[in-house]
């Protein structure tokens, strides 16, 4: 295999590397199973595109608390907030692309395709920045996907929280 190959996305196959269609605009081209899930679909090679253009879904993510916490050494924060679960940008790199798979999804194509907004991310900002509980300390927004991603251009998610928690002098 020359190093042209190597650096092809490929597929192992019983009886030989089967090329990838690459899909433009996205970081990835194969969508994996979930680490988590118990049962697994293999597709024939032959068969590999599911859509051949994936267009981006996005779905409202009702969670309840805004406010991650973050006990690693290896991580700058402590308390982090992620309007979006997910990340159009699609970089192939991306350390996040496995956390769509604790929702059932792949990190794969699933992880810049299927974009979870958290669309009360501001009300639940402010409703944890007024509890008699908070005591302020540094926040990183969007420790996990990019706050600037196009859908952002019409959630806004990023924007509100960003003024809730100026409103409320935290950094």
């Amino acid at each position: 295999m020359d190093h042209q190959d190597a650096d092809a996305r490929t597929v192992n196959s019983p009886s030989r590397m089967t090329r990838l269609p690459t899909l433009r605009g996205r970081g990835v081209t194969p969508n994996p199973a979930s680490r988590f899930e118990r049962i697994t679909m293999e597709r024939d090679p032959s068969t590999l595109v599911e859509d051949p253009d994936p267009k981006t879904q996005f779905f409202k993510d009702s969670t309840r608390s805004i406010i991650a916490r973050n006990t690693s050494p290896d991580v700058g924060f402590d308390l982090s907030i992620n309007p979006y679960r997910g990340c159009e940008h699609g970089c192939a790199y991306c350390y996040a692309r496995p956390t769509h798979e604790y929702l059932g999804l792949s990190a794969g194509l699933d992880f810049e395709s299927k974009i979870f907004i958290k669309e009360d991310a501001s009300k639940l900002l402010r409703d944890e920045l007024s509890s008699p509980r908070w005591q302020p300390k540094l926040l990183a927004l969007s420790g996990v996907t990019d706050p600037y991603q196009p859908v952002e251009r019409t959630a806004e998610s990023r924007g509100a929280v960003s003024r809730c928690s100026r409103s409320s002098e935290t950094p």
